[in-house]
């Protein structure tokens, strides 16, 4: 069927341009370290050295992980599933605990009689999972004991206002503190650890390699749209002018990483720092280029355009430019590594676009899937 699909979806039309979007399975194909665990080891192992026997990098992913929520929520919730779309479903958990948690204090704060410092948090208004949450924010919360049913815990007297209210304002700068730099670190990992193209010259890092896939190489990309941090991109050989990092670049400064919620969970306003798309906007990260996703020859006619996918997700946080890229494609073709990867896109897409609307493009050779050897 595959090779069907293939056929009927060579159509014989002259140039065409190709738009490369790459996710970080690019990067781990390639054998880089650069899954979310990979950090957290990465800074566990810090941690585990002596201070006198850690490196300077050492001691600076220490100060800025030391005590940090973000970190701890990740450091103690392992999971199997690896994946930056897993990463961002996590950190919208963490921003709706949050956010319930701000509601349950105003909502209690029109009784008279609350008085939120002897307020005691276990069960009851909370689920567990937004406990175990909770609990990783040590620099807010008082921990009392620990339990399975997720502890006791209170708020600590700095986040509570003279008149016995939650200080909303010092809650949230102190989130947003932690993540900026549990940020902060994430790019000392990548630069230090991992490379960028323009890493700093005393690390000696940097992304001098070559392509694995004869099949990406051959695609020969007019544009990419890099949803790495890192400069994996640069392999495909075009001028980093015609790379758009869609959530910043590592070894930027000011740092620009974008880490937070996918847009499409509703929070408070109180909490709009920690989304994708408000971080997009106060970090200058930009939008595509719309002259590479919808190119003109020199007559003005409309170039056709055949987007491929390889090592992406396709997670919700990113639907809207997914959609972008969908409208603009008169061809799209994912790379699957193996037969469940292959079955993680076809749900992913199924969740993003509808069953009909994957099937009639798989049957019409509008979407191809294509192993990579």
């Amino acid at each position: 069927m595959q090779r069907k699909l293939t056929e009927k979806g060579t159509d014989g039309m002259g140039k065409t341009n190709n738009i490369l979007v790459t996710g970080n399975g690019f990067d781990l194909y390639h054998g880089l370290k650069t899954g979310y665990m990979d950090f957290v080891r990465c800074v566990e192992d810090a941690f585990a050295q002596g201070n006198e026997a850690r490196t300077a990098l050492q001691m600076r992913l220490t100060e800025l992980c030391n005590r940090n929520g973000f970190f701890r929520h990740f450091h103690f919730s392992m999971s199997e599933d690896a994946s930056w779309a897993y990463f961002e479903s996590e950190m919208d958990n963490i921003v709706s605990a949050l956010a319930h948690f701000q509601d349950v204090m105003l909502e209690n704060q029109k009784d008279p009689e609350y008085d939120p410092a002897s307020y005691n948090i276990i069960g009851g208004l909370f689920s567990y999972n937004d406990l175990q949450i909770l609990k990783h924010f040590v620099r807010v919360f008082e921990q009392i004991y620990d339990n399975p049913s997720g502890g006791l815990f209170k708020l600590r007297q700095q986040f509570i206002l003279p008149e016995r209210r939650l200080d909303v304002r010092a809650l949230v700068n102190e989130v947003r503190r932690e993540l900026d730099s549990f940020t902060e670190a994430l790019d000392l990992y990548l630069t230090a650890c991992v490379g960028t193209a323009d890493a700093d010259p005393e690390s000696g890092k940097r992304m001098d390699f070559a392509l694995r896939s004869s099949q990406i190489a051959a695609i020969d990309p007019d544009y990419v749209i890099n949803f790495n941090y890192t400069d994996t991109a640069v392999a495909c050989g075009i001028p980093a002018e015609r790379i758009f990092y869609a959530k910043g670049r590592a070894g930027s400064r000011p740092v620009n990483l974008v880490l937070g919620s996918p847009d499409t969970a509703q929070e408070p306003a109180d909490w709009i720092y920690l989304k994708n798309y408000f971080q997009n906007l106060v970090k200058m990260i930009g939008l595509p280029d719309r002259a590479q996703m919808y190119p003109q020859d020199e007559n003005g006619e409309s170039v056709p355009v055949t987007v491929h996918y390889f090592g992406y997700s396709f997670p919700d946080g990113d639907r809207e430019l997914i959609r972008e890229l969908d409208a603009a494609a008169k061809k799209t073709v994912v790379y699957y590594t193996d037969r469940e990867d292959y079955a993680q896109k076809v749900l992913r897409l199924i969740c993003l676009f509808g069953r009909e609307a994957v099937t009639e493009r798989m049957y019409n050779g509008a979407l191809l899937f294509e192993q990579v050897a």
